[in-house]
């Protein structure tokens, strides 16, 4: 039977579907990213093919995943940092991303993973567009303002986005090192990258760097 909303009155379909999304990920995390279609459904109280009937499929419910996992991880890179040194603004987005596949491992090697069904599915890609279109717009902003050319700010956020990424996907199945360590390496090449951008522009490394999202 489905749990009652807080109203008292049976969930919406809107409703049912985020509860059993919930369930799905809690089954993930407890299980692992091989977790079966029968187990996921087991966990929010359902049969397979009711799960099926709000995902579609194992595909779609990995699509749902990663959606609901874009806005979690923009929400954290907006979270206000302390210090408006650009140089540590850049250190803890790094740190913020990396953070995130270090707290959601199993989520991650299943969106990876295409939910288990094939390797490069769209969900973890979804992710990573959804902060390179925040990063490309604030690398925009801070450009434009400073009188410099804007044109770079796509490429620039997604290979700055991409980079992370990749790095990120290669640690979290290796961990040779500490997450500390990997955000202060890639720190150290991305402001490389900004102040040559600034050299060439006449400006101040500072102005490009601050792609905080807050």
């Amino acid at each position: 039977m489905a749990p009652r909303s807080r109203t008292g009155s049976r969930p919406s379909r809107e409703e049912r579907r985020a509860q059993l999304l919930e369930a799905a990920v809690a089954a993930i995390r407890t299980i692992g990213p091989n977790a079966s279609m029968e187990q996921l459904a087991a966990q929010g109280g359902v049969t397979k093919p009711i799960l099926y009937r709000h995902f579609g499929d194992r595909e779609g419910l990995g699509r749902a995943i990663g959606d609901h996992y874009a806005t979690v991880l923009m929400n954290r890179l907006a979270t206000p940092l302390e210090s408006e040194a650009p140089r540590d603004l850049l250190w803890r987005t790094v740190d913020t991303y990396l953070e995130f596949l270090e707290d959601e491992p199993q989520l991650y090697t299943f969106l990876t993973s295409g939910g288990g069904v094939r390797p490069d599915l769209e969900e973890a890609g979804a992710i990573v567009e959804s902060v390179a279109r925040e990063v490309a717009v604030r690398i925009g902003d801070q450009l434009r303002a400073q009188g410099l050319d804007a044109g770079g700010a796509e490429p620039f956020a997604h290979g700055i986005v991409g980079m992370v990424h990749q790095a990120g996907d290669w640690w979290i199945r290796n961990r040779t090192m500490s997450r500390h360590a990997l955000t202060t390496y890639l720190t150290t090449l991305l402001w490389s990258g900004f102040e040559g951008i600034a050299r060439g522009a006449g400006a101040d490394p500072a102005v490009i760097s601050g792609t905080h999202l807050h």
